[in-house]
């Protein structure tokens, strides 16, 4: 009589195959999280440049900023209805700026984590920003450039993945996305 022997996996087996398993897993997540915060920054960039653009583009048609500029440190003060403008609530119901999810009717264009653009138009139209503009002076600090005024009609920043807002320590940090 012939008797079959069937191959099993023991239980000590089975507990190593599963203690691998979670050792890469351990391993794979937080790469993927990084992978992620980086495809979040260049989509950022990439949207500061596009609304940068955008608002050069309305300022060509019209003449005059999308949006009502703060007293000297050029900082728009009313951002929702500049979005508005920018995506086709304008007199000639031209679009500048395509919104994809990233809109919202009572917050404007926001970036990848859910927050507000922050923009800066040339005031006095002299074809620069003054470095006398708190993120431009933070900014210009850290790249060694203390000092310089930007040579851009517009800029535009976003506060990354961060919660904090301090300007001088996002900027230390290199978490601000800019478009200069």
């Amino acid at each position: 009589m012939k008797t079959t022997s069937c191959k099993r996996f023991t239980l000590i087996e089975l507990l190593v195959v599963i203690a691998i398993i979670g050792i890469l897993a351990g391993l794979v997540f937080p790469a993927l999280g990084t992978v992620r915060n980086n495809a979040k920054k260049s989509k950022a960039s990439s949207e500061c440049q596009a609304m940068k653009t955008a608002i050069v583009m309305y300022e060509s048609e019209f003449s005059c900023w999308p949006g009502t500029v703060g007293s000297k440190d050029g900082l728009v003060t009313n951002y929702v209805e500049m979005c508005k403008i920018l995506t086709g609530k304008n007199s000639k119901k031209t679009v500048f700026f395509e919104v994809g999810v990233g809109y919202d009717e009572n917050k404007g264009i926001l970036d990848p984590w859910g927050k507000p653009y922050q923009v800066i138009l040339d005031a006095d139209y002299d074809g620069k920003i003054d470095n006398s503009v708190q993120a431009v002076k933070e900014v210009n600090g850290v790249n060694n450039r203390s000092g310089q005024d930007l040579r851009t009609k517009v800029a535009v920043y976003s506060y990354g993945d961060q919660n904090e807002t301090d300007l001088s320590k996002l900027a230390k940090n290199k978490k601000l996305v800019i478009s200069w």
